[in-house]
């Protein structure tokens, strides 16, 4: 039988075995280890290192990143949208100045004149000079107005007369096509001096129909136009060229079908200024 408890076992002659000791010593050993790897089993898994020591932010623990900045507009597309607002304000004044070639065929005329520009009426006169071809010609003016949708024009010395039908598609006012950003292409930038300006591209622009050719000219068509204007930073525009293509037919009777075409260079003058355009 054993001893007493809390006494050391004895062997089966009653003696303490010489080695009770030491096996008391390696069970209490066994135990604590159990114990210990019990508690480790109980404790959560360690953390993984991130290679930082310092705290998550708050953007990285909700899974969230903060929004960047939108990036600011470039400054053509502000002064296009400044230059589309004035264009179609109706209020829009201005003065045009041009001047280049009219071609008919083989004949080249030198063109030049003025147009003023208040809102949606406008004022023009302009010269074809003949007198290059045809010296016994000379130069023939030619006026033109609009005024609260109604057109008229006059011819040299004779008087002024009411155009037919007119309506905004016979209109001169260089932008009037323009209704939104999308009716005005950008063509680059422009360096005058210590400025940067904006060179943009206008289509279906009227500044002179080919009707208005003096002598034996008929049936005339327009084909196509280009209009390309350098505007400020402020959307003002300060020059330009335009271009037509088209068609007429030239000489008595019937004439022949010959190509027109018109190349000018524009200068703008007057901006925002005290235009105020009268009917004949």
């Amino acid at each position: 039988m054993g001893g007493p408890i809390g006494s050391p076992p004895l062997d089966g002659a009653g003696t303490f075995a010489p080695m009770s000791g030491l096996r008391s010593h390696i069970v209490g050993i066994v135990v604590a280890v159990s114990v210990l790897l019990l508690l480790a089993g109980c404790l959560p898994a360690p953390r993984a290192a991130t290679g930082s020591s310092e705290p998550a932010s708050s953007a990285g623990a909700s899974g969230t990143r903060s929004p960047r900045p939108s990036p600011s507009p470039k400054a053509h597309s502000l002064a296009i949208d400044t230059f589309v607002e004035r264009a179609t304000s109706g209020k829009l004044t201005y003065r045009v100045a041009f001047k280049g070639t009219a071609r008919a065929s083989a004949d080249i005329l030198p063109i030049a004149g003025t147009m003023d520009v208040a809102g949606a009426d406008f004022a023009t006169s302009f010269t074809y000079d003949f007198s290059i071809e045809y010296a016994d010609l000379g130069k023939e003016r030619v006026q033109v107005r609009a005024v609260k949708g109604k057109g008229y024009i006059k011819r040299g010395s004779k008087a002024w007369q009411p155009i037919k039908g007119f309506s905004v598609a016979h209109s001169y006012v260089p932008f009037k096509t323009v209704a939104t950003a999308d009716d005005v292409r950008y063509l680059g930038e422009v360096e005058a001096g210590d400025a940067t300006l904006h060179k943009i591209g206008i289509a279906g622009a009227l500044l002179v129909h080919p009707n208005t050719i003096p002598y034996d000219v008929q049936k005339e068509k327009v084909d196509d136009t280009e209009l390309i204007v350098v505007i400020d930073d402020a959307g003002r525009p300060r020059s330009g060229t335009w271009k037509l293509w088209g068609k007429a037919r030239v000489g008595i009777g019937a004439g022949q079908l010959q190509r027109v075409e018109y190349e000018l260079d524009l200068t703008f003058s007057n901006v925002g200024a005290k235009i105020s355009i009268k009917r004949p």
